[in-house]
């Protein structure tokens, strides 16, 4: 029955407008030409954008459109009345027909615009749920390799019990880093959304907006003008260093350019500046460009030690040590702060930052270790072989 009553109210609502069209034509050839009723038509217009077909405001303005014309030549003159006063009622008349058609035109561009943007969101989604699906393979593929190890070490009784109690915590660890890197990853497409959203987007609305108003408004000075456009022109900088700033967190551009040892540099410059901690800087720069996994593995760390030194340790002094010999990159950051328990007890439920650490390492095929206790600050220490591959 519901079915029924939707398909009945578009042929109403069509009869309707039907009919309100047919009395307004009779009414237009009852009255003088010069009488303004033709802007009734517009209501007509109006009511058409209720009907189910996108194309019917489209048509119900051209037929009111024809229908008003027609009574130039059908409909009655007032003796002494110019000719050219009716010519302008009619014309008066089309523009209230035509003006709801161009809202009904620039809101279906505006949901068309949306459409799109949903769309290319929707593809990014998708794009980052098959790379989580990516990176969850490699986590199976990785416990899959370890327990076979386990079955190979089952000869040796010690051996064995070591290798369960290494292998357990090593799943642990895996199981919570793949739950927190989801969570961090979930945190961060919500948080680029709101930038984009809430900042970028909002601001570029003013944008065009001001511009806008430019056009329909125009400074009649010239220096006016100059001012208007010196005004937008910043406030498109500003929007453009704040997506800068979004891209570089993602990936530092200064890896690519400087290489790590100033990428490093960057780091301690803008932490100490930010924390107002004193941070030394002792480095070796590297014979030959590094491999572009051990940089990046490299950088992170440093990123996340300072980042946990600002956060927990309440440090009054910190130093970055980055050591580049031949074979070996070794890196050394250390504090002053209050510290923590470091044992394996501690680091059973370890947060993120330190596992992800911890994994960087693993994946590099280098060593990582954490020396911290209360009141005795925290020392971290990894050192990376240098085995040929990709360069930066």
């Amino acid at each position: 029955m519901k079915d029924g009553v939707g398909e009945e109210r578009p042929g109403l609502l069509l009869g309707t407008i039907i009919g309100l069209g047919i009395g307004l034509f009779c009414l237009d050839l009852y009255l003088p030409l010069g009488v303004g009723n033709g802007v009734l038509y517009g209501g007509l217009v109006i009511l058409s954008f209720l009907l189910p077909n996108r194309k019917g405001p489209l048509i119900t303005a051209a037929v009111c459109s024809v229908l008003d014309l027609s009574d130039l030549v059908w409909g009655p003159v007032i003796d002494g009345m110019p000719r050219w006063m009716g010519v302008t009622s009619r014309l008066f008349s089309l523009t209230a027909i035509w003006l709801p058609v161009l809202f009904f035109l620039h809101q279906r561009r505006a949901e068309e615009r949306l459409q799109r943007a949903h769309d290319e969101l929707e593809a990014r989604v998708q794009a980052r749920t098959q790379e989580l699906a990516t990176v969850n393979q490699a986590l199976v593929a990785e416990i899959a390799e370890r327990m076979e190890t386990e079955r190979s070490l089952r000869t040796s009784e010690a051996v064995l019990q070591a290798s369960q109690r290494e292998l357990q915590q090593s799943r642990e660890d895996l199981r919570a880093l793949a739950g927190q890197l989801l969570t961090a990853q979930e945190e961060d497409r919500r948080r680029i959304s709101r930038d984009l959203h809430d900042d970028v987007n909002q601001r570029l609305a003013m944008l065009a907006m001001d511009l806008r108003r430019m056009e329909k408004e125009p400074p009649t000075d010239p220096e006016g003008l100059c001012a208007s456009v010196r005004l937008v022109s910043e406030r498109l900088t500003a929007v453009s260093d704040d997506v800068r700033q979004m891209a570089y967190r993602f990936h530092p551009s200064i890896l690519d350019d400087l290489g790590l040892v100033k990428g490093v540099r960057r780091l301690v410059d803008e932490f100490a500046a930010r924390t107002g901690i004193k941070t030394t800087y002792v480095h070796k720069d590297p014979v030959a460009a590094l491999p572009a996994e051990t940089t990046i593995c490299l950088y992170r760390i440093v990123q996340e030690s300072l980042s946990n030194i600002a956060r927990h340790a309440e440090a009054a002094h910190a130093e970055v040590e980055l050591i580049c010999e031949d074979d070996v990159v070794s890196l050394s950051v250390r504090d002053d702060g209050k510290g923590f328990e470091s044992g394996p007890s501690a680091q059973a439920g370890g947060h993120l930052g330190l596992l992800s650490m911890k994994e960087r390492v693993r994946l590099a095929k280098g060593t990582f270790q954490v020396k911290s206790a209360h009141g005795q600050g925290t020392h971290v220490q990894v050192e990376v072989p240098l085995h040929g591959g990709t360069h930066v």
